[in-house]
């Protein structure tokens, strides 16, 4: 007797491909993996004949409490995550009300509030912007948060871009590379530019008088990003630290990670969704688009694409932030970066990379979910279709087409980038740990369905 049986879906397996099959799943986690129609009795059943079974889209990058508090954005956001089939999150987090980097003894808080609020499962990732914040990273681990991120931007008058202190200068870097790499399963997050070279051309590109996503890419030139990307890698070379690049956007910075792999296999590098449907010419998004670093240009979204089929590339992101409409007025230089994401990841991935771009069903399960589980210490809790994996799914009908209306995503945002579309490959249900936490658009999760995930 199962709890609940997916009944003659066609399974996306990231590790053993595209299956016919049927789903028993008994507390919480997949008990088998049956032939399709195989006798078996369940309190519950779903027919999932004409549709695809994934694993449950783990989202490795997003903020959440950027602008919100923490307990309301951990509330709306993991909700639109379920919309989106996404039932495991993980956000950068940082004092992001406070300015000054402090050490993280709310930890405990923070975990509270998770449980209390989350409608899916979520996970933390550590900002690293202090020397008092790297001194506690082996306490932060042994707590079960084991990724942290440095920024080698917004230092100086770049953090104002931002309202960050940064005191993470190299030394500290290396210093936190270092403790890093005396654990296997840690991972150091990197978010690579050249704060000096971004200072000079944005000084620069103002003065001429420039605005819009172009602007905004000249100021933050594809090789400042490259060039830290190169550095990162030497030290986390000489750490013997996993490295992993946030929202590589720029064919220079894939190129400068790429030729450092050769020699130091310990490196994983993620895009975001934005970098592989939107450039610097699409000005009719405009502001909307603002983020760091910057949208670019064409050849260098269709090089990430190339990137993704290759298996250059492991993971895709969104780097979801709750950024409302309102934040995003004046020119490009005011308006404030970010925006969400989670809730179209998936259909944004069915449509333009399989459909359009020859992505396989497997290639999008491993870059949605299967790679992330492995680089952030998951697998094969998480991340997988293999019996007792947590029973995370998302039940997809490809041929569901949808126009993307932010006022249905059940972000907090009212903005998406990719409102007006048309995407076609939408979740008809999402489970969480054998629950149904949404089904055909419409949430069914209650806050504190969701838990904390150490790792």
């Amino acid at each position: 007797m199962f709890d609940l049986l997916v009944r003659e879906g066609t399974i996306v397996d990231p590790v053993d491909g595209v299956y016919r099959g049927d789903i028993g799943i008994r507390d919480g986690r997949l008990a088998a993996i049956l032939e399709p129609g195989a006798p078996a009795e369940a309190r519950e059943t779903i027919a999932a004949a004409g549709r695809h079974v994934f694993p449950g889209c783990i989202e490795p990058h997003t903020h959440i409490g950027y602008v919100r508090p923490f307990g309301d954005d951990v509330m709306s956001e993991t909700g639109s995550a379920a919309l989106g089939g996404v039932t495991t999150v993980m956000s950068f987090h940082r004092h992001y009300q406070s300015a000054q980097p402090k050490p993280y003894d709310d930890f405990p808080e923070l975990v509270e509030t998770i449980e209390r609020n989350a409608h899916v499962d979520m996970a933390l990732h550590f900002g690293i912007l202090a020397e008092s914040q790297v001194v506690e990273l082996e306490k932060y681990i042994d707590l079960g948060v084991s990724s942290f991120k440095f920024y080698m931007a917004y230092r100086g008058a770049d953090g104002k871009t931002t309202g960050m202190i940064n005191e993470c200068d190299d030394g500290v870097l290396f210093e936190g590379l270092t403790t890093i790499g005396r654990h296997p399963h840690a991972v150091a997050c990197v978010h690579c530019e050249n704060t000096e070279i971004i200072a000079r051309y944005t000084k620069r590109v103002k003065a001429e008088g420039r605005d819009g996503l172009a602007a905004w890419n000249a100021a933050r030139p594809a090789f400042a990003e490259a060039e830290h990307v190169r550095r990162a890698a030497f030290f986390a070379e000489l750490t013997n630290c996993h490295l992993y690049y946030v929202h590589i956007g720029a064919t220079e910075g894939l190129t400068e990670a790429l030729l450092h792999k050769q020699r130091y296999e310990r490196l994983t590098i993620e895009t975001c969704i934005h970098y592989l449907t939107i450039t610097e010419a699409d000005d009719h998004i405009g502001n909307l688009a603002k983020v760091t670093p910057p949208i670019r240009a064409a050849r260098d979204r269709e090089r990430l694409w190339e990137g993704l089929k290759k298996g250059e590339i492991a993971i895709v992101a969104t780097d979801h932030c709750s950024v409302p409409r309102s934040r995003k007025q004046g020119d490009i230089w005011t308006a404030t970066p970010g925006f969400p994401g989670m809730a179209t990841m998936l259909p944004v991935m069915l449509t333009e990379g399989y459909r359009k771009r020859g992505m396989t069903l497997q290639q999008v399960a491993q870059a949605t979910s299967l790679n992330a589980a492995r680089a952030y210490n998951m697998f094969p809790r998480k991340g997988a279709i293999r019996v007792g994996s947590d029973a995370d799914l998302a039940i997809v009908d490809l041929e569901l087409e949808r126009v993307v209306d932010p006022a249905t995503l059940g972000s907090s945002s009212d903005i998406s980038l990719h409102e007006g579309q048309t995407l076609a490959g939408w979740p008809t249900h999402t489970i969480l740990r054998g629950q149904l936490v949404a089904r055909d658009g419409k949430l069914l999760a209650k806050p504190g369905q969701g838990k904390f995930i150490r790792r």
